[in-house]
């Protein structure tokens, strides 16, 4: 049976595990990353971390946060990652390994994972949303993945969901992320109360607590989640709309007032068709795994 390696890039540790091409883990390693990087630490760290898997392999899959050039193979920057500059992961990798490199943003790695693996993986058309510290997105129809320009398609966190609003990281006024994501969330509160929380987890206990700040700050990020996901279904016609990412875990507090928003306000028509839902949360690794498995098959 044929077996990949997923690669998931994170703000401060490097995650690789090994995949059969039903999805199931065989084996894995993870490091953490310098706190001092560079392209030359870093790029030691993560060889050294894909090194005892690679002999079992017949290719590498990478995911990370972007903006990044899939077609060269090269991390251009990260908020996340203060250091690294044009870093070429892909050349990197394939010079070391002699093996195949995919390279895509962390975002349409999930989003080909769930297309694949996930609770819809049957549909003929997937939209993906990863749902936590910001907002990412991912298409993929007939097991193909769409991603833009360059690796940056579908960045539906960035559509503008209040005109003239909340300052977003991206540097532009009121995307969809700064009002429906871990960010938004803890700013609006901050904004409203005064008061600053420390994740997500903080602010859904408050909303079952019944915070009555919290609570608005959820119900209006959920409407302008659902009307991002409005346009995008208009724009795209996706068979299913699916939901990942740490905020998931808190889908019973939204989850049926967004599916609710987005069926009402979409063409009749299409709710004949569309599944809503949240998806099996495939890991980081496993979706970066199924570029090679999606590359293979193509």
């Amino acid at each position: 049976m044929k077996q990949a390696i997923g690669v998931d890039i994170g703000g401060g540790s490097i995650r690789v595990s090994l995949f059969n091409e039903k999805g199931e883990e065989l084996k894995s390693n993870h490091k953490k990353t310098p706190d001092h990087l560079d392209n030359d630490s870093f790029l030691s760290v993560l060889i050294d971390a894909i090194q005892p898997l690679a002999k079992e392999s017949m290719g590498i899959g990478v995911g990370s946060p972007g903006p990044l050039n899939n077609e060269t193979g090269v991390l251009l920057k990260s908020a996340n990652m203060i250091g690294l500059n044009n870093l070429p992961i892909k050349s990197s990798l394939e010079a070391k390994f002699s093996l195949p490199v995919f390279y895509e943003n962390d975002a349409n790695c999930a989003a080909l994972g769930e297309a694949i693996f996930g609770n819809y993986k049957d549909c003929e058309s997937q939209l993906i949303l990863t749902l936590g510290t910001g907002i990412g997105g991912g298409f993929v129809s007939n097991g193909k993945l769409y991603s833009g320009y360059l690796g940056n398609g579908i960045e539906i966190g960035h559509t503008t969901s209040v005109i003239g609003g909340a300052i977003c990281g991206c540097g532009v006024k009121g995307c969809v992320e700064s009002y429906f994501s871990t960010i938004g969330f803890l700013n609006r509160y901050l904004e409203k109360t005064n008061s600053k929380l420390s994740n997500a987890e903080v602010f859904f206990q408050l909303v079952k607590n019944g915070d009555s700040a919290a609570k608005e700050i959820l119900e209006f990020g959920t409407k302008a989640l659902a009307h991002a996901v409005r346009g995008a279904v208009h724009l795209l016609n996706p068979e299913a709309v699916v939901f990942v990412g740490g905020i998931t875990k808190s889908y019973d507090l939204f989850g049926s007032a967004l599916e609710t928003e987005i069926r009402s306000s979409i063409f009749p028509v299409l709710n004949e068709r569309l599944k809503l839902g949240p998806g099996g949360n495939v890991s980081g690794t496993l979706g970066a795994a199924s570029l090679v498995f999606a590359k293979e098959k193509i």
